[in-house]
């Protein structure tokens, strides 16, 4: 077997084979770069109550927000904002009453807020702004930070 010219053949086959295999895979398929896992904001603004904690959420892809203080008027709501540099404001959904809710971030979405984006709450007409900008005054806002 030692002396055979075919096992020979075949071992050093088999090897440049595993060798291609080693060498071909991390070029191929290269390691995917994880997202930073949690942003967080603390969300305030000056002459209002209203506070919410803001933590983003890479690998699911949502914001939990959570109501700290502040009400808002009767026939009104509070509308999530996310504002990249000096682009206009992108609305993220109007935020549920309650002590806490969670926002679905849309692709086009996660990597702005995972560069670090504001995120900033105004008040709205019930259902939200009707013109896809804010038309209410801003109640709070506040950079994302890295935890």
């Amino acid at each position: 077997l030692w002396s055979s010219l075919a096992f020979w053949r075949g071992l050093a086959a088999a090897a440049v084979a595993a060798l291609a295999i080693y060498i071909a895979v991390p070029i191929l398929n290269p390691p995917v770069e994880q997202p930073q896992a949690r942003l967080v904001a603390s969300l305030a603004a000056e002459g209002t109550d209203v506070k919410y904690l803001a933590v983003y959420d890479a690998v699911h892809h949502e914001v939990g927000l959570s109501h700290v203080s502040g009400e808002r008027a009767a026939g009104k709501d509070f509308e999530l904002w996310m504002i990249e540099g000096k682009n206009p404001p992108v609305s993220m959904g109007v935020i549920p009453a309650g002590a806490t809710a969670h926002i679905v971030v849309s692709p086009a979405a996660q990597q702005k807020l995972a560069q670090g984006a504001v995120l900033a709450v105004s008040l709205e007409p019930a259902g939200g702004s009707p013109t896809g900008q804010p038309t209410g005054p801003v109640v709070a806002a506040g950079d994302l930070k890295s935890i």
